[in-house]
């Protein structure tokens, strides 16, 4: 049963999640995009590929580093599964570059419970969100995941209420000064477009109505059930699953407020939402629930291509 087979991370669980993403990758493209096949196009998308292969990589340390699952591969098949049940988000450049480098910045936020190089952490985390803001203008929300977190792992102190603020502006300056010396700063005012769109139209598409109604109910129902046990619990994994929640509900304001809604924004839920599902299937009992879930999750991947 496909639980069982992914209840421990080893070489051949993750040669299959990787397969898994190829084949997401096979099917999103060819289909819609075949006749614009060529051998450029498909470099280009192989080398895409391998990007995805790199947040995949990135994801999996995170969680092992800081501890925020059990030794599975669970939220690395969830994210896989995200991603291919939203096929939008697997080739969009500035959703994906971006991503991967909130992924950066997630690292030193979730590490900064270990109390080492809490200074540099600060800074770092910052300094990618300032790079990816660049790319993406609402990733700059993810400023209150480090304050936040600030607050949760008790490292309050005024040099690290500052410091966050200097690792923003530092790659800002640096791009502005380059478009400065180039005189092309109305590509560097370009950069910040904090247009709002909150229409949902798109959305009732059942492409991606009842895939987002699923992960939706999932998510809640793993809330539900986790939070409780974790909170009862005093270990590190108790401020971790306070700053995951928080990073959830950041991810959700982008999604809201994101000026394009074609489904490429739904990437900012693959990693918090599939760590936080990971976790009610470590904690769940029953081996048919746990089966359902994936198996379920599973054919609504495929079946959107069919909608």
């Amino acid at each position: 049963m496909i639980a069982n087979f992914f209840n421990k991370t080893t070489p051949v669980t993750i040669f299959n999640i990787v397969v898994l993403l190829f084949i997401y990758c096979f099917i999103s493209i060819f289909p819609q995009e075949f006749k614009e096949f060529s051998i450029p196009f498909l470099v280009k998308r192989i080398i895409f590929f391998f990007w995805l292969i790199l947040y995949l990589l990135i994801v999996r340390f995170i969680i092992k580093k800081n501890k925020l699952t059990k030794d599975n591969s669970y939220a690395l098949l969830l994210v896989v599964i995200v991603l291919g049940t939203f096929p939008a988000t697997i080739f969009s450049n500035t959703i994906v570059f971006s991503n991967i480098l909130l992924l950066l910045s997630y690292r030193k936020i979730y590490s900064l419970r270990s109390g080492i190089n809490t200074k540099l952490k600060l800074f770092d985390a910052a300094f990618w969100i300032g790079i990816a803001t660049l790319l993406y203008s609402w990733s700059i929300f993810y400023m209150l995941l480090i304050y936040l977190g600030i607050i949760i792992y008790q490292k309050i102190s005024l040099k690290n209420l500052l410091i966050p603020i200097v690792g923003l502006v530092t790659p800002l300056l640096i791009y502005f000064t380059y478009n400065f010396y180039y005189d092309n700063l109305a590509i560097f005012y370009s950069r910040f477009n904090y247009e709002i769109n909150l229409n949902f139209e798109a959305y009732n598409s059942l492409k991606y109505l009842i895939p987002l109604l699923f992960l939706v109910f999932i998510l809640l129902w793993s809330f539900i059930i986790v939070t409780p046990k974790i909170v009862l619990i005093s270990n590190n994994l108790k401020f971790s699953w306070n700053v995951l929640i928080i990073h959830l509900i950041i991810s959700m304001i982008v999604i809201i407020v994101a000026p394009l809604k074609n489904g490429s924004e739904l990437f900012y839920l693959a990693f918090p939402s599939a760590i936080i599902i990971t976790n009610f299937l470590e904690k769940s009992k029953s081996k048919i629930v746990k089966n359902v879930i994936l198996y379920l999750f599973l054919i609504l991947s495929i079946s959107v291509y069919f909608l």
